[in-house]
């Protein structure tokens, strides 16, 4: 994987967020799904996650950021998302630090794929700027719940746009 391919992707996804949300150009959740597991985060393919329950997930690998509130539904019915919101620190004193939040598409009861298109976006940016200057260092502090909400949230675009 070259560094920046993160970093592009999440450019090339803001600059096509209004098509893409509209209808008029096709979101490719297979490149979003190549980068997540590239970041090498998780201990499986992202595709992997879709079929499991809550329960499964929060007892295996879960960081307990998620509120995983119905352990036996599927993780794609999660409406929780992880965003990662900002980084500080020192590389070359290996103090890297990510914030995150939370967001949910589906907070009036109605999907709305410009949260996840955000969560997406603004996370990628995020982690790729990390990424480019020490990737090593990312894999330990990116929390899994985070990645996992980037595949989630590519997952809902794809079938809900």
């Amino acid at each position: 994987m070259e560094k920046l391919d993160t970093m592009m992707l999440a450019d090339d996804l803001a600059l096509s967020q209004d098509k893409i949300l509209s209808g008029e150009q096709n979101f490719d959740a297979e490149k979003v799904y190549k980068i997540i597991d590239d970041l090498g985060v998780l201990n499986n393919p992202i595709k992997d996650y879709f079929d499991m329950t809550e329960e499964q997930y929060y007892e295996a690998e879960s960081d307990h950021k998620l509120n995983l509130l119905n352990l036996s539904d599927k993780l794609v019915n999660l409406h929780d998302r992880i965003l990662t919101n900002h980084v500080d620190g020192f590389v070359d004193k290996d103090e890297i630090n990510l914030t995150y939040n939370h967001e949910d598409p589906y907070e009036d009861g109605l999907y709305n794929p410009e949260v996840d298109y955000h969560v997406l976006t603004y996370s990628l940016k995020v982690i790729g700027a990390v990424e480019s200057i020490a990737a090593k260092d990312l894999q330990e502090v990116l929390s899994k719940d985070a990645v996992l909400s980037l595949g989630l949230a590519t997952y809902a675009l794809a079938k809900n746009a």
